[in-house]
């Protein structure tokens, strides 16, 4: 015996002629004004279809050439878009001895027992607790947390210094600004924007350069100052 068919009553979306359709129709053509148009299930079905999920996306930019692109946030690694560069997007922590040169868009971080001894890291945050002699880049901020002597320099966003640490550097540091309350030792120091002495801080360099200066009440300064501001 065939199965019974069930009807209901649809309404043409054109003209609202009503007429009579298979419960389990996918589309039809009204009767009235020849308009097509489909069920709502029908609707429903071709939107679920289409649904896409939503990649989301972080900007960075090359350390080598500065260009501006968007990865996966779950993304590890890439390929700089402008000059082929592989770029390492995680981060990295050195716990005993590392020899090689490191350059990375996350944070690096040199642990109290960690040694960095290649010739230069490169990363976006670098936090030193324990020892490096290479040069130091770090485009968002380099912290020190230790006693750290680089044979050579230093350069980056911010320098900051915590209480009780020292950076002393065999080559000049050269930083968008400082928070100095530790010790920092150079040749030369140069900040394009501001710079803070705590008042445990201290800067003994043979040079000093500054756009803005801020010395707290026991913070001390042994160097030949000058403004860049004129």
């Amino acid at each position: 015996m065939p199965p019974v068919l069930h009807k209901i009553e649809v309404a043409c979306p054109e003209c609202g002629q009503a007429q009579m359709e298979s419960e389990n129709f996918i589309s039809t053509v009204c009767r009235n004004c020849g308009h097509y148009f489909k069920s709502e299930r029908a609707a429903l079905s071709g939107k679920r279809k289409i649904r896409r999920t939503v990649i989301r996306k972080r900007e960075l930019s090359c350390s080598e050439c500065g260009t501006a692109q968007e990865v996966a946030e779950e993304a590890q690694s890439s390929t700089c878009l402008h000059c082929g560069r592989h770029l390492e997007l995680g981060h990295r922590e050195i716990l005993g001895e590392h020899l090689g040169n490191l350059s990375l868009e996350g944070e690096l971080k040199i642990g109290p027992k960690g040694n960095f001894g290649g010739s230069k890291a490169r990363a976006a945050r670098i936090l030193l607790q324990g020892r490096a002699s290479g040069y130091l880049e770090a485009t968002e901020w380099l912290r020190v947390e230790g006693q750290g002597k680089l044979r050579t320099g230093a350069s980056g966003g911010k320098l900051e210094i915590a209480p009780g640490a020292v950076l002393e550097t065999g080559e000049p540091v050269l930083f968008q600004s400082g928070e100095i309350e530790g010790e920092l030792r150079c040749p030369m120091a140069r900040f394009s924007g501001p710079l803070r002495v705590g008042p445990q801080g201290a800067v003994r360099a043979e040079q000093l350069s500054f756009n803005e200066l801020t010395v707290e009440t026991g913070g001390r300064i042994q160097a030949q100052a000058e403004t860049l501001n004129g």
